[in-house]
Formats: C-alpha cells, sequence, structure tokens
C-alpha cells in the first residue's frame, strides 16, 4: 500500500510539475505548442540540395518532382551533425521539420533534413519498390540515402560526432538506422533521440484509420465535413497567401470552424487519410499495379488528376497495404506472408539492439494517440531509464515546448535523459 501511495505522489508531483497547456491528446495533436511556450529558436534560412539517384524517373505528370531533394541548415564552423528525419508524409522542408532543424540549428548542430519514406519525393526519386511501410526495406533506404547525402555536402561542413534523430514514423526510423549503424559503422552515431515513435507501423495506421472511419457514419456525412474544410482551406490560403493542403493547412483550420471533439478526431483522421490518399496513388502509378490507374496509359505533363483520385475515393492506409504494399514485397519474397510483414514493420524486429544500446533515447507522451497501452509498456519495459514519457501532449503536440527541447538537447548534448 506504501508503495501504490508513494507511486501515485510521484505521478501527481511529475503531472503537476509539467504545464504544457493541452490536457486532452487530440486538441493537443491539432493545436500543438502554443507560440509563447515553444523553445526559442531563430528563422535560420535552408539550402536545397538534390541528389541525381540512377534509378530516378518521375512520370511526365510528375515531372516538378524529378530528382531526390533534402535540405541542409550548415554552421559556417565545426559543429555537430545531425540527421533530421520527417514523420510521416512529410516533405523535408514541412513546417514541423523546419521549426525542429531551426531549434537544433539555434543549439548549435548542422542539420541534414530528410523527407519520410512516404513522401512523393522520396517514393519516385528514392525508393526501389516506389511502395513504403515495410519498416526493415525503408530504413536500409533510408540509410542509404544518408551516406549519399553527407557526401553531396561534405565540402559545406566542418564536423566530427554524427547524430541522428526523428519524430513519428521518423522516430522510429532513427532507431532502426541507428541498428543498422550499430553493424555498418558508417556515421557511427554518438546519440540517437526518437521523439514520439510508433512501434508497428501498421498498427498504427490503423488507429489512424479507425479516427475516421469509425466517427463518420456515411459518405454523405463524410461529404457534408470536407465541404466545410475546402471553404476553410479557401479561407486560409486567402490569408497565407497559399493554395496548398497539408497538415499543417488542415489543423489550422481547427480554430476557425469551431468543430466539436467528434470533428476534432475525424479532422485528425483526415489529415492521415490525405497522406493514405497520395500513398495509394504514387505507389499505384510507380509500381504499375493497375489498381487506380491504367500502366499502359500515356501520361502527358498536363494530365488532369482528377479521374484518378477519383478512383482512389477515400481509400486508406489498410487499402494501401491490401492492394499494392503485400503484394510488392511479395513479388521479391514469395515467402512472406501478411503476418510477417508486419511483425517485421515493428520495432521488436530490432528488440535486442534497443535493449543493448547506450546511445539511444525515447521521449513520448502517456496519451500518444498512434499508441496502444500495450505500445507504451513495451517501450518502456524495453529501455528502461532511457525512455522519458510526458504525462499528457497526444502525437508530437508537445514536441517543441520548452521543457521537452530543454531535455532533448542535454540529451544530445550530454546524454542526460531528465
Amino acid at each position: 500500500m506504501k508503495k501504490i501511495i508513494l507511486i501515485y505522489i510521484i505521478i501527481s508531483l511529475w503531472s503537476y510539475g509539467y504545464d504544457y497547456p493541452y490536457k486532452d491528446p487530440y486538441l493537443a495533436t491539432v493545436l500543438a505548442t502554443p507560440t509563447k511556450d515553444m523553445a526559442p529558436f531563430k528563422n535560420t534560412s535552408f539550402k536545397e540540395i538534390k541528389l541525381n539517384l540512377k534509378n530516378e524517373k518521375a512520370p511526365p505528370n510528375l515531372w516538378y518532382l524529378d530528382g531526390f531533394r533534402f535540405g541542409l541548415m550548415a554552421q559556417d564552423h565545426e559543429a555537430p551533425l545531425i540527421f533530421l528525419l520527417a514523420g510521416t508524409g512529410s516533405k523535408y522542408n514541412s513546417p514541423k521539420m523546419l521549426t525542429m532543424s531551426r531549434i537544433l540549428y539555434q543549439n548549435g548542430f548542422s542539420v541534414i533534413m530528410l523527407p519520410t519514406s512516404f513522401d512523393y519525393n522520396f517514393v519516385i526519386s528514392a525508393s526501389k519498390t516506389h511502395a513504403p511501410g515495410f519498416l526493415e526495406k525503408d530504413s536500409n533506404e533510408i540509410y542509404d540515402i544518408m551516406g549519399l547525402a553527407l557526401d553531396k555536402i561534405k565540402d559545406k561542413i566542418q564536423y566530427k560526432e554524427t547524430y541522428v534523430t526523428g519524430y513519428s514514423l521518423g522516430g522510429t526510423v532513427a532507431l532502426a538506422v541507428g541498428e543498422i549503424d550499430s553493424r555498418k559503422k558508417h556515421f557511427n552515431f554518438k546519440r540517437i533521440m526518437s521523439v514520439n515513435p510508433t512501434v508497428n507501423l501498421y498498427e498504427s495506421a490503423k488507429i489512424l484509420d479507425h479516427l475516421l472511419d469509425d466517427n463518420m457514419k456515411t459518405e454523405e456525412e463524410l461529404d457534408r465535413l470536407l465541404q466545410r474544410i475546402i471553404l476553410g482551406i479557401m479561407q486560409y490560403s486567402e490569408q497565407n497567401g497559399k493554395m496548398k493542403i497539408d497538415e499543417a493547412a488542415i489543423y489550422a483550420l481547427f480554430k476557425e470552424l469551431n468543430m466539436n471533439d467528434e470533428e476534432l478526431k475525424i479532422l485528425i483522421g483526415i489529415a492521415f487519410r490525405f497522406i493514405a490518399i497520395d500513398i495509394n496513388y504514387i505507389s499505384d502509378l510507380m509500381t504499375k499495379s493497375g489498381v487506380y490507374t491504367d500502366p499502359d496509359k500515356k501520361l502527358t505533363k498536363f494530365q488532369s488528376m482528377s479521374e484518378y483520385y477519383s478512383a482512389v475515393n477515400y481509400s486508406n492506409f489498410q487499402n494501401y497495404i491490401d492492394r499494392i504494399g503485400f503484394k510488392t514485397y511479395k513479388k521479391l519474397d514469395k515467402t512472406l506472408t501478411m503476418e510477417k510483414m508486419i511483425e517485421n514493420s515493428s520495432l521488436k524486429s530490432i528488440e535486442s539492439y534497443l535493449k543493448g544500446a547506450q546511445n539511444i533515447a525515447v521521449v513520448t507522451n502517456e496519451d500518444e494517440l498512434i499508441l496502444t497501452s500495450e505500445n507504451i509498456n513495451y517501450l518502456k519495459e524495453t529501455m528502461g531509464s532511457r525512455i522519458k514519457v510526458y504525462p499528457y501532449g497526444g502525437h508530437c503536440g508537445n514536441m517543441f515546448y520548452k521543457d521537452n527541447i530543454v531535455s532533448m538537447i542535454d540529451y544530445l548534448k550530454r546524454g542526460e535523459l531528465k
């Protein structure tokens, strides 16, 4: 009984001392961190670097994505070099990537910014299968790209130590490339920080799929909500001078549309569904699977996309795995089963590395949306003293909160996870 009381007091004090403002995980995920509570950083510029990879070949209607692009924020003196890996669907220069890069730069790092394996540019130019979603395969491809990116910019930076970090899917991949590097020794990472990682890609994607599918009763209801969102996007575009439907734009609509809790879950589900729709289309096109597109049809530079998006409809991540991903991987490994694929898309596939490596750390939240309670318990049991679990923050809502950043920088620079 005394132990229970002591644990309760510790938890209460810990929660009391953590002042991140949003206690609701869905609200935290959408609104993130108020500007006044964010870690300070300057509006540092970056350079876009292009890699000409041998297997790249953008289709005519996506000609503007030719070549693999990544970003660089380089200090003008010798400084530790860190690779920053984007979350699901994000480009190397997405709003979250730019903010995290500037915070790392502000704290003395030169930063190489890489997109997620689910980004159009990566699928077209860097992925050998053009079908992301298999953690082992994706991580090996990203590890190779990291080496090519470093070779490309070596004359622009001075460094002696290399680090890697990432958030969401990028956090999971950061741990996976750490495992690869423990065998290949190309980078010899000094430290690795994983922020809000998934444990199993497949399970997390299903959670996000269900946020939309379980809270939307009919397709007509979804159409009405989407009309509200599209009107909101038009207003957002007018106010911000750009016409771009991305995660930041979707979440920015929350304040404008005065949504209730159920609609908030749907909004998060829609943000992820846009990523799922994109990957259903681009992977089908690039793998010539013929699910939504005609592999024999000649595309033109100004090809209308409406017919393809109509065919994709509201297809989710599960549809992508069933219709394209698994079939693509099966061609490479005849013995592959769905169960084996799901197993190999989990951090459990590198469990021995996670238990033994002393240069890795994980931060997440008790109310993390993309993890089950079993996932969180697994991370705690596997990482021991190398994990920090905040009481709230949802999915990446608190990753720029000043206390989180102080803790992250302390770990990267001194190896202390407080």
